[in-house]
C-alpha cells in the first residue's frame, strides 16, 4: 500500500510539473496579444515618433531610445488589419537576436508577464492576415490573447535586416 501511495504523488508531482510558457501580453489594434518573453527585450512608455517619408505603411517612423534610433512598427499594418481606436501608449522593444537590431512594437495598452501552460494553447482560428502570424490561442480570465509568432510577422522586413527566416535554436527554450 504505501508503494501505491509514492507512486501517485510522483504522479500527482509529475502533472503540476506541466511545461508553461512565459508571455508579456498587450492590447494592440483593440484585441490582445502575446510574445514569448524570450522575445521582447524590454517595454518602454511611448516617446516621441518621428516620421519617415519613404517608409512602408507599417511603419510609424522611429523613435530614439536610449540615443539610438528604434524602428517602430504598426502591428496593425503587419498583419493587415485595422489599428483599432485606442491610442498607443507603449513600445515593446523586440529581441531577433541581433544587438544592433532596434525595432520595436507600438502598443496600446501593456496587460503582464504570465506563465501559460502549453497545454492551454490551442490551434489559430482561421483569419484574414492574424491567423497565419499566430503560433496559437489561449484564455486569461476571458480573454481570447493571440500568441504571435514573431518571425512571421516581420518576415517580409527579415532578410532586409539580415535575420535568418529559421527560428533560433530549439523553439523550445520557452517551456519551463
Amino acid at each position: 500500500m504505501e508503494a501505491l501511495a509514492r507512486f501517485e504523488t510522483g504522479v500527482l508531482a509529475a502533472e503540476l510539473e506541466e511545461p508553461t510558457l512565459r508571455v508579456i501580453v498587450f492590447r494592440s489594434c483593440d484585441e490582445w496579444f502575446a510574445l514569448p518573453i524570450e522575445a521582447v527585450r524590454e517595454v518602454q512608455p511611448l516617446g516621441r515618433v518621428v516620421g519617415v517619408p519613404t517608409a512602408p505603411p507599417e511603419v510609424l517612423g522611429v523613435m530614439n531610445l536610449r540615443g539610438r534610433a528604434l524602428a517602430l512598427f504598426d502591428l496593425g499594418g503587419c498583419l493587415g488589419i485595422h489599428r483599432g481606436t485606442r491610442p498607443v501608449s507603449h513600445t515593446v522593444v523586440l529581441d531577433f537576436g541581433d544587438s544592433d537590431l532596434h525595432v520595436g512594437l507600438a502598443v496600446q495598452q501593456i496587460g503582464q508577464v504570465r506563465r501559460v501552460p502549453v497545454s492551454a494553447v490551442g490551434p489559430p482560428p482561421p483569419r484574414e492576415g492574424v491567423s497565419g502570424c499566430l503560433e496559437g490561442v489561449f484564455e486569461v480570465e476571458g480573454l481570447v490573447i493571440g500568441l504571435l509568432d514573431l518571425l512571421r510577422v516581420f518576415a517580409r522586413f527579415l532578410p532586409e535586416w539580415g535575420v535568418s527566416l529559421e527560428p533560433r535554436g530549439n523553439r523550445e527554450p520557452a517551456l519551463r
